[in-house]
């Protein structure tokens, strides 16, 4: 491993342990990455102000991405880099798509989590899981007309999860990017949008070649970004299809895996 010049890592399963804390190993490990000179690049699928309680804890300065690239935001000014939303005619067609087959979707707008019902015990998960509180529509909520930087179905059922991913791929196909997270989530963004198209992005801004970059992942929202960078690392606790596409496997989340790889990479040549 050659010591990179851009560090990308995704937030959930990666640089957060189980229970989606920060270790201080870890923080450490980022700030001594930061202090080397090295760029530090959250990339992740939650959204801007869930992500910046984390990033805030770090001191991480600079471009980030979020919502799986459908926005990248300079978190030390909070301009924005680059932005790309679904378009509200498709945002309103998943709408219905889901509203049909009685299943649970959530939409982010203007850096809100919004939804039907916040007593959904799957509203409730997720707002436990990002800190922040849904904005509930009610029934309006089905035809809102609001445009979305990404939308998210939710079943905890294995067999409903299973079906909304086929159908979802079915019905909508190159029309979306679709990814999965937490074996419970369905992504769903502009096709246009992914996180390796967002570290490509990132690294055309600091100036900095693909080969110097290092990528780091658990989930299938990861696998194009680990593929893309120089160096592209899977976390122990990711999925096979996800360590088929890196160069190197990290021990687990709960090992403090991403921390042990930024530590190797600060202390390999350059």
């Amino acid at each position: 491993m050659k010591r990179p010049k851009l560090i990308a890592l995704d937030m959930d399963g990666t640089m957060l342990d189980g229970e989606s804390r920060l270790t201080e190993r870890t923080k450490l490990a980022l700030r001594a990455a930061q202090d080397a000179g090295v760029k530090v690049v959250v990339a992740t699928g939650r959204m801007y102000p869930s992500a910046m309680i984390h990033i805030n804890d770090v001191g991480i300065k600079g471009a980030c991405i979020f919502y799986n690239g459908a926005l990248i935001r300079d978190t030390a000014t909070g301009a924005t880099i680059y932005e790309r939303y679904l378009g509200p005619e498709l945002a309103a067609e998943i709408l219905s798509f889901f509203h049909d087959r009685g299943w649970y979707v959530q939409m982010y707008c203007d850096d809100k989590l919004v939804v039907m019902d916040d007593a959904d015990e799957r509203c409730k998960f997720y707002e436990n899981i990002c800190g922040q509180k849904a904005v509930a529509l009610g029934e309006k909520f089905w035809s809102c007309g609001l445009d979305s930087a990404k939308m998210l179905g939710v079943s905890f059922d294995r067999e409903i999860f299973a079906k909304m991913c086929d159908e979802v791929r079915r019905e909508f196909g190159p029309r979306i990017y679709q990814a999965t997270s937490w074996n419970s989530f369905v992504e769903m963004v502009h096709p246009s949008v992914n996180k390796a198209e967002a570290l490509r992005r990132v690294c055309e801004h600091y100036g900095v070649a693909r080969e110097e970059a290092l990528a780091i992942g658990d989930g299938g929202n990861d696998a194009e970004m680990i593929r893309w960078a120089g160096t592209g690392v899977a976390m122990g606790n990711a999925r096979d299809s996800v360590k088929e596409a890196a160069d190197v496997i990290a021990p687990p989340n709960t090992e403090d895996g991403a921390a042990q790889i930024i530590e190797a990479a600060l202390a390999a040549e350059e």
